[in-house]
């Protein structure tokens, strides 16, 4: 506990960064279902047939995976904040309008009818008396709105929004569980202060003649007051620091969801920063699809790619292992095709690799991938998303060897050792120069027919944007050649560790090669 107090503490100006990310996308998504919501709850009551058309298409977008929705998204809006907050709005409206309308409906005729019978024109019977008697059953669709979108949110890392997500998920795939608690923690705080906020808000709207306890609303009214107050000094204080802060050119460097993109994604980072007037913005991708289309358009300037990806993933091809072959292939069809270019590689390959425990290997005598055709019908097979639909993935290793597993298990890549480790399947498709595997003492079997194609890393920018920026370029050149596959696996476990920050541990690498002063 004490560890974790220390971790979160040292950690805390990058969690609270975060947590106002994730009030911010999820708060916005809220309010704007609630302008909408309820109003269109209203209008819907008077029509059956009107009600169960609009009830049925809010209905459809629960339905629908919150992951397949941002995925679907990004072609039409992009990445980032705001097509993230469009479907957390989109997974806000139906709590809302149900309630809206169930609440509406609800009230007694006879009441109407005497407000009617007053003198009350519609609007003043729908202010006055409609609304405060629905007031708790429609505060009740919109906390159950806000809480589920808080914990949706997280989801939104995924396309680069940012958010708690961004910890959880870089915690997940460094097996940090101090990391993902970070960002746990903080979302499920939100979460029952929201409820919490939301609920003396309704008690403050509701008459006082439908309160069991009536000193209930002078308490809500100085409770809301306080809020208010809190809100408007943290606003402030932001304001103010957003005001002073010296303004620089900002480039957006994106990178995806794993330690060695963010330490690839860091290291370009500290080289603009250090070489460059630039001040850089580091957004986090879920995929190799997303991120390369979030580059064409202009949502992010550079990101580093492996070109084994982009030869089979993006280009669709297949057969060529020769590094400097393939390295061509890509730069003439990314420039020819895509209107995009690419530095030359940083020296270091990662490829896939079937890792095992030493005792499976021993127990099976398994040194080649060809060695695992005795045994696939018995064994489970682990390995990241992406991998599981590609030609140079499981697809296409199950031609080339003749391989049929018992199961095939598709996870986060971080959690790909872990199912190793807890012994939940035999075999995992790894990284080649991931960290995890000299910490959990992993043995990787031999690639005996060379399947996979060459996994070099490179930078990948727009077309002729080193025309405009050669400054930029220059700066990504330090990295040609200088970065080895020992290298890497050393950077990979310090990103596990807690003790040092991953800003920290690559700055200090780059001092150390000389790359940087």
């Amino acid at each position: 506990m004490i560890k974790f107090i220390n971790f979160f503490i040292k950690r805390s100006p990058e969690i609270g960064e975060a947590f106002m990310q994730h009030i911010k996308i999820s708060g916005i998504a809220v309010l704007l279902a609630v302008l909408i919501g309820v109003p269109l709850g209203i209008c819907i009551v008077k029509s059956e047939r009107l009600s169960k058309i609009v009830l049925s298409v809010v209905g459809l977008f629960q339905t629908v995976p919150s992951l397949a929705i941002f995925g679907l998204i990004i072609p039409l809006m992009g990445i980032g904040i705001v097509p993230a907050i469009f479907v957390l709005f989109l997974y806000s409206l139906l709590p809302i309008i149900s309630n809206t309308y169930i609440g509406i409906r609800g009230v007694d005729e006879s009441i109407i009818q005497a407000a009617i019978g007053m003198g009350m024109t519609n609007f003043q019977v729908l202010l006055k008396v409609k609304l405060p008697i629905a007031i708790s059953v429609i505060m009740g669709g919109i906390k159950i709105s806000a809480v589920a979108n808080i914990g949706t949110t997280t989801i939104a890392a995924l396309i680069g929004a940012g958010g708690l997500g961004e910890l959880i998920f870089r915690g997940i795939s460094t097996s940090n569980n101090y990391l993902v608690l970070s960002g746990a923690i903080p979302t499920a705080i939100l979460a029952f202060l929201v409820s919490y906020i939301l609920g003396v808000f309704e008690k403050s709207l509701t008459p006082t003649g439908m309160l069991t306890n009536r000193s209930d609303k002078k308490k809500s009214i100085l409770q809301l007051k306080v809020f208010s107050i809190v809100f408007l000094v943290i606003f402030s204080f932001r304001s103010y620091k957003m005001l002073t802060t010296t303004k620089h050119p900002t480039i957006i460097v994106g990178h995806k969801n794993y330690p060695e993109q963010r330490i690839l994604g860091q290291m370009i980072s500290e080289l603009i920063e250090v070489n460059t007037k630039y001040k850089v913005n580091l957004i986090e991708f879920g995929s190799t699809n997303v991120i390369l289309e979030a580059l064409q358009n202009s949502d992010i300037d550079i990101y580093p790619e492996y070109t084994g990806s982009a030869y089979s993933a993006i280009l669709g091809l297949s057969g060529e292992t020769n590094p400097k072959k393939v390295f061509d292939i890509i730069k003439n069809a990314y420039t020819k095709d895509f209107g995009l270019d690419i530095t030359n590689p940083m020296g270091f390959q990662n490829t896939y690799a079937f890792a095992i425990k030493p005792e499976f290997a021993k127990k099976y005598n398994l040194k080649t991938i060809s060695d695992v055709k005795k045994i696939a019908g018995n064994i489970t097979l682990s390995g990241p998303h992406e991998f599981m639909e590609r030609e140079d993935g499981l697809l296409g290793i199950q031609k080339a060897y003749n391989l049929k597993f018992k199961d095939v298990l598709s996870m986060d890549q971080g959690l790909v050792i872990t199912s190793l480790n807890s012994e939940k399947t035999e075999i995992g498709i790894v990284y080649s120069t991931d960290g995890l595997i000299l910490k959990s003492d992993l043995i990787l079997l031999k690639d005996d027919l060379n399947f996979f194609p060459p996994y070099e890393v490179v930078s990948t920018f727009r077309k002729e944007y080193d025309l405009k920026n050669p400054d930029i370029i220059e700066a990504l050149n330090k990295l040609t050649g200088v970065l080895t596959e020992t290298d890497m696996q050393k950077l990979n476990l310090e990103a596990i560790r807690e003790d040092e920050t991953l800003e920290t541990n690559v700055r200090n690498f780059l001092k150390n090669k000389k790359i940087i002063n």
